[in-house]
């Protein structure tokens, strides 16, 4: 925010009006001598009939406030003397039923001091002073609050009740502070005014992951309807679904929503590769005794749709270890046949069949993870594993075949891979 000069004019009465102290303290302000000032106003209201009247108090917010600027205040204490001359200009109004002085200077002040506290957290924030930072920026917004609340306006520019980069810097302050509880009430701001954009974002984020922490299901289930209606291309709410239901054990549910996601977002790489993992394991975990083939019928079905979004080359690599597989077990089911009834003969030719194609898929899907990362010279450990895996598939079932150059042609690629 580009921060704005307020002058704010000094208005002074003749000497009859204020005693002299007033008059004193005055030359002191208009001679810079801050420090002096300062004492004398405090020494002045110290006096009980001082302190009753309205003026001195002005005069405190004044002086307090242009000392808090000086260079060498210190932070901390620029805040709480922001913090004193906010409180001694509402004391003043309070004892003014006329108000002459801020009427005067159009209530300059006030937003002298929310601008002030706003470029001291944004300082203390950039000193990574996060707690004097949040103090600020809080502050900020009250004086924000008030200003709105009277009415006052200002030619040099205009507050809005929903000051989201205030409200957003308040809470980033809190998080940095190590207190996200702090964070919430502000980022609920912004959910609650159902205000959107890529950096407003953060404020359903954050209260999405805090409520499901706490497991609090109502405002969780509030906030996360509103993030997916807003931000229906971000993953993070179905991840947050899909992670409870996982919790609980429910395969069954998982799956259902797994399969209501993508129906609606077919795109959604990381949800058809997450199921394709959830389905994989449960096919080659040691229990997949009651595996039916349409659970692997289901796993290639999903495998294609993150195929078909992937980025990179994650699901493929998955398909060849599960084009793989299947065609091992197409050859297991064969060798299991020792009839030779027709119908033994039948099924056996049958799942052959099915086992050359398990093997030809295995083959185009090897041959695109090797595409993908043969001219690559950054692999990454676990990388390297899968190509030299892949390429082992591929050596394997050109050998099955009797290809034995082909096969051969894939074991030195295999050796080369470090």
């Amino acid at each position: 925010m580009k921060k704005i000069s307020i002058l704010l004019l000094l208005v002074f009465s003749a000497a009859a009006v204020f005693s002299q102290s007033l008059d004193e303290i005055n030359e002191m302000l208009g001679k810079k001598e801050y420090k002096n000032a300062k004492t004398g106003i405090d020494k002045y209201l110290s006096d009980p009939k001082n302190s009753a009247k309205a003026e001195g108090w002005y005069y405190k917010g004044r002086i307090y406030n242009v000392f808090s600027k000086e260079p060498a205040t210190a932070e901390n204490d620029a805040y709480e003397l922001k913090n004193t001359a906010y409180e001694a200009f509402k004391k003043y109004q309070q004892l003014d039923d006329k108000d002459l002085h801020m009427k005067l200077e159009a209530y300059g002040s006030y937003l002298d001091l929310y601008f002030g506290l706003y470029d001291l957290g944004a300082t203390q924030f950039n000193n990574k002073n996060f707690t004097g930072a949040y103090a600020s920026f809080k502050k900020a917004l009250e004086v924000e609050d008030y200003i709105l609340a009277k009415n006052y306006t200002y030619t040099q520019v205009t507050l809005s009740k929903i000051d989201t980069s205030l409200i957003l810097n308040t809470a980033k302050s809190a998080i940095q502070a190590k207190n996200d509880d702090l964070a919430v009430p502000y980022y609920k701001k912004i959910v609650d005014a159902n205000i959107t954009g890529e950096a407003n974002l953060e404020a359903y984020e954050f209260l999405v992951e805090y409520y499901n922490k706490k497991e609090d299901a109502g405002p969780l289930a509030e906030v996360l309807a509103k993030g997916k209606k807003y931000y229906p291309s971000d993953n993070y709410w179905d991840q947050i679904e899909l992670n409870n239901i996982a919790k609980k054990g429910d395969q069954a549910a998982l799956y259902a929503k797994y399969d209501e996601i993508l129906a609606t977002n077919p795109k959604n790489f990381v949800v058809a590769y997450n199921y394709a993992v959830d389905l994989y394991k449960k096919i080659n975990s040691g229990s997949a005794k009651d595996v039916t083939e349409a659970t692997k019928d289901k796993l290639t079905s999903v495998l294609k749709i993150a195929i078909a979004s992937d980025d990179g080359i994650d699901a493929t690599v998955l398909m060849a270890n599960h084009m793989y597989n299947t065609a091992s077990d197409y050859l297991t089911a064969i060798s299991l046949i020792k009839g030779t009834k027709p119908e033994d003969v039948k099924k056996k030719n049958d799942l052959k069949i099915q086992k050359d194609k398990a093997l030809d898929d295995c083959i185009m899907y090897s041959d695109l993870v090797v595409k993908y990362y043969e001219p690559k010279t950054d692999l990454k450990a676990s990388q390297n594993a899968n190509f030299k895996i892949v390429l082992g598939y591929l050596s394997e079932i050109y050998n099955l075949k009797g290809n034995k150059a082909k096969a051969d042609e894939y074991d030195k690629k295999r050796a080369a891979v470090k």
